[in-house]
C-alpha cells in the first residue's frame, strides 16, 4: 500500500510546484510556534478540551470547609475572630481528620480569642497553616501565624498566566531570601500519604523532582506542552483539571459549628478552611472547568472562563498530589520539543498529500475538515490518557499546508488545462482551415491542375497559416469569446448561436471545395429554434465548431453530390443538428480528429454524435443532445475540470 501511495505521487505531475508552498507554510507555522506567537491559542484549546473531559470517578480525599457571606455575616464580617476559627478547629478535630489546613492569613492576631487560637496552632500537629513567601517586594509577603513551625507551615503563591489565567501549581521555591519553602498543597499532600505509609523523601530540596513514594511528581519545562520559554525557577507541575472535573464536598462554617454534618465525611480525610465569599476577592480564572462554587452557585448557564476560589485551588493541587502517588490517575505528561515539531510538521505533510492524491477541490476541503477532527479527536484523547499534545499549531500546518496546496494546484490544473484548450483550438483551426485547404490541393494534384493553379491554392494556404498564428496570439493573449473561422472572419461567442450558425453555414460553402462544386440543390437551415436555449460560449464554439466540420466533410468527400440538406429541428426533447448529402457516402471507418472533435462537443452537451450512411446513396452527420442539459456537466465543462479524451 505504501509503494502504491508513493507511486502515485511519483506521477502527480504538479507536486513540486505545488507541495512546496505547503512545505513554507509547515516551515511559517514551525517559526511562529517557536516564537511563542501560538502560545495563548494553545492554552485556550488546553483549556476546552479540559473542560470537556468525563467527570472523575475517583474516590476524594478532601473536604472542604467554605466560609461564606452568609457566615461572614454571622460572625461580624470579615476578618473571621480568632475565637471563632479556634472553636471551627476545636469541633473539626472532634471528628479525627487526617490532617487540616488553613487557608486562612493569621500574620496578626484578630480579637477576640488570640491567645487561645494561637495555644491551639501551636498544639495540633496535624494542622497546616499558610504564608505568602515568593513576592521579590519583601512588604507583599504575608508571614504564617507566629506560633506555627516552619515544617508546618506552606506557602500559596500561585503563577498566572499572560491570558490571566491559572494551569500551573508550585510545589517548591527559593524565596528571594534564598531559603527553600514548601507549598501549602504539598504540606497538606505530604502529612496525608505519611499517614497511608507512603514514603517521604526527606532530602527533597527545589532544584529535584519532588519523590512520594516510588513515584516522581513530573516537573514542569520551560517549554511543557503550549508553553514556550516559561519562567522555571522554581518547582512547579501542572494542573491536570481534565482527571479531575468535579465538585469537593463542603461545608460552611454555620455548618460545622453546629455539627450539622455526617462525621465520615470529616474522619481521616484532608479538610481545607478557605473564604468562598465573593467579597473576600480570593478567586482565580480558570477556563478548564465545567463547574466551580461560584459558577454553581450563580448561575445555571456555564460560561467558558470560571471564578474558582483560592481553597478550590489548593484542593485540586492536593487532591492531583495524592491521587498520583497513590496511582489512582496518570500524571499529565508532555513531549519533548522535536517529538513535537515533528508531530506538528507531520500533519502538515498530511495536508499537502491529500491535496496531491484527491486532485480535487472539493474532496481537498472534504478531506481536510475530517482531518482536523481527527487531530481534535487524538488531542482529546491523549488528553484523558493524560498527554497534552499541539494541537492549534499541528491544526494550523494541516490547514494551512492543505489549503495552499488546494489553491495552488487548482490554479496549476487550470492553467494547464487551458493551455491543452489552446493547443487543441489550434489545432481545430489548422485542420477545419489549411489543412482542408490542403486536401483540395492534394486533390487537384492528382486531377493534374494546371501549375498556377496550384500557386493560387498554396498561396492561399500561407494566407491562412499565417492568419492562424496572429488569431491564436491575440486569443491567447486577451482570452476573449472569439471563434476563428478564415482570414478577418472571427466570430463573437456572446452573439446569439443561431446568428453564429449561419455565419459559419454562409462561410463554409462559399470554400471552393470539390464536393461543393456539382451540389445543385441546397436546402436553407432554420436555426432559429436554438433560440429557446441558453448556451455557453463554449457551447457555441463546440456547435460551430460541429457545423463547420460537418459541411467540409461533404466539400472534401461527397463527390459527385448534388443536394444538400442541413435541418436544424427538435425532436421529443432532443434538438438534432442534421446534415445530410447524397454524395458518395461514407468509404472509411477510421475515426479522425474530427469525428474525436465532434464526439467531445456531443459530451459537451451532454448527447451523442453519429455518422451513417443515407439510403440510396449520401451520408447523414447529425448531433443530438438534449433541450435541458445535465447541470453538473455544464459546470464541469465550463470549469475545464473533465472531458473525455483529454
Amino acid at each position: 500500500m505504501l509503494i502504491s501511495l508513493w507511486q502515485r505521487l511519483r506521477r502527480a505531475t504538479t507536486w513540486r510546484e505545488t507541495a512546496l508552498p505547503g512545505l513554507l507554510i509547515i516551515f511559517l507555522v514551525l517559526i511562529i510556534r517557536w516564537i511563542g506567537l501560538l502560545e495563548i491559542q494553545e492554552w485556550m484549546a488546553f483549556d476546552s478540551l479540559s473542560r470537556r473531559c468525563p467527570s472523575s470517578t475517583t474516590e476524594h480525599s478532601i473536604v472542604l470547609v467554605g466560609i461564606n457571606e452568609t457566615d461572614l455575616n454571622a460572625v461580624g464580617g470579615f476578618p473571621i475572630p480568632d475565637r471563632t476559627l479556634a472553636d471551627l478547629l476545636k469541633t473539626l478535630q472532634e471528628f479525627s481528620p487526617a490532617v487540616i489546613g488553613l487557608d486562612v492569613f493569621r500574620d496578626m492576631p484578630v480579637q477576640p480569642g488570640a491567645d487561645e487560637l494561637a495555644q491551639l496552632l501551636a498544639q495540633s500537629p496535624s494542622l497546616i497553616g499558610v504564608e505568602r513567601a515568593l513576592n521579590p517586594e519583601p512588604h507583599l509577603n504575608i508571614s504564617p501565624p507566629p506560633t506555627l513551625p516552619p515544617m508546618r507551615v506552606g506557602f500559596v503563591d500561585v503563577n498566572i498566566d499572560e491570558d490571566g489565567k491559572l494551569r500551573r501549581m508550585i510545589l517548591a521555591s527559593p524565596t528571594w531570601q534564598g531559603t527553600s519553602k514548601y507549598s501549602f498543597a504539598l504540606q497538606l499532600a505530604q502529612m496525608y500519604l505519611a499517614m497511608q505509609n507512603i514514603p517521604i523523601q526527606s532530602e527533597t530540596h527545589v532544584g529535584k523532582p519532588i519523590q512520594l513514594g516510588s513515584v516522581k511528581l513530573n516537573r514542569f519545562q520551560s517549554n511543557s506542552g503550549g508553553y514556550i520559554r516559561a519562567n522555571v525557577n522554581s518547582n512547579q507541575s501542572l494542573l491536570n483539571f481534565c482527571a479531575n472535573q468535579h465538585l469537593f464536598q463542603t461545608l460552611s462554617l454555620t455548618d460545622v459549628l453546629e455539627r450539622n454534618f455526617a462525621p465520615e465525611l470529616v474522619r481521616d480525610r484532608v479538610v481545607i478552611i478557605g473564604m468562598t465569599a465573593p467579597s473576600v476577592k480570593d478567586v482565580f480564572f480558570t477556563s478548564a472547568l465545567r463547574e466551580t462554587l461560584s459558577s454553581s452557585q450563580m448561575s445555571k448557564l456555564i460560561p467558558a472562563t470560571q471564578l474558582i476560589y483560592g481553597v478550590e485551588v489548593q484542593a485540586y493541587a492536593v487532591n492531583q498530589i495524592i491521587s498520583v502517588a497513590l496511582k489512582r490517575q496518570p500524571q499529565l505528561q508532555v513531549w519533548s520539543d522535536i517529538w513535537e515539531y515533528l508531530w506538528i510538521a507531520l500533519w502538515g505533510l498530511l495536508g499537502i498529500v491529500l491535496e496531491i492524491l484527491l486532485q480535487s477541490p472539493w474532496k481537498s476541503v472534504l478531506s481536510l475538515i475530517i482531518a482536523t477532527a481527527m487531530l481534535i479527536g487524538i488531542s482529546f484523547l491523549a488528553l484523558i490518557l493524560g498527554w497534552w499534545i499541539p494541537l492549534i499549531p499541528a491544526g494550523l500546518a494541516l490547514s494551512g499546508a492543505g489549503l495552499i496546496t488546494t489553491f495552488l494546484e487548482r490554479n496549476l490544473r487550470f492553467e494547464l488545462e487551458y493551455r491543452r484548450v489552446a493547443v487543441e483550438r489550434t489545432y481545430e483551426a489548422v485542420h477545419n482551415g489549411p489543412l482542408q485547404h490542403l486536401a483540395v490541393i492534394l486533390r487537384n494534384l492528382d486531377e493534374d491542375n494546371s501549375p498556377r493553379e496550384l500557386q493560387h491554392q498554396l498561396q492561399l494556404l500561407s494566407e491562412e497559416l499565417r492568419s492562424i498564428f496572429q488569431h491564436m496570439r491575440q486569443e491567447m493573449l486577451t482570452r476573449s469569446d472569439k471563434l476563428y473561422l478564415k482570414g478577418n472572419l472571427i466570430l463573437d461567442l456572446q452573439a446569439p448561436i443561431s446568428e453564429l450558425l449561419y455565419q459559419v453555414y454562409h462561410y463554409t460553402l462559399e470554400t471552393e471545395a470539390p464536393g461543393f462544386a456539382e451540389i445543385q440543390t441546397y436546402i436553407s437551415p432554420d436555426f432559429e429554434i436554438l433560440k429557446r436555449n441558453h448556451f455557453s460560449a463554449e457551447q457555441k464554439r463546440g456547435l460551430c465548431l460541429f457545423l463547420q466540420e460537418a459541411l467540409w466533410n461533404v466539400g472534401k468527400h461527397a463527390i459527385g453530390a448534388t443536394r444538400l440538406d442541413v435541418m436544424c429541428l427538435r425532436e421529443r426533447n432532443n434538438y438534432v443538428l442534421r446534415i445530410t448529402d447524397n454524395g458518395s457516402g461514407v468509404t472509411s471507418r477510421r475515426e479522425g480528429q474530427g469525428t474525436k472533435q465532434a464526439k467531445i462537443i456531443a459530451w459537451q452537451l451532454g448527447g451523442r454524435f453519429q455518422r451513417r450512411s443515407h439510403h440510396p446513396k449520401g451520408t447523414i452527420c447529425e448531433l443530438i443532445f438534449p433541450m435541458q442539459r445535465n447541470w453538473l456537466r455544464r459546470i464541469l465543462w465550463g470549469g475545464h475540470l473533465a472531458r473525455p479524451g483529454g
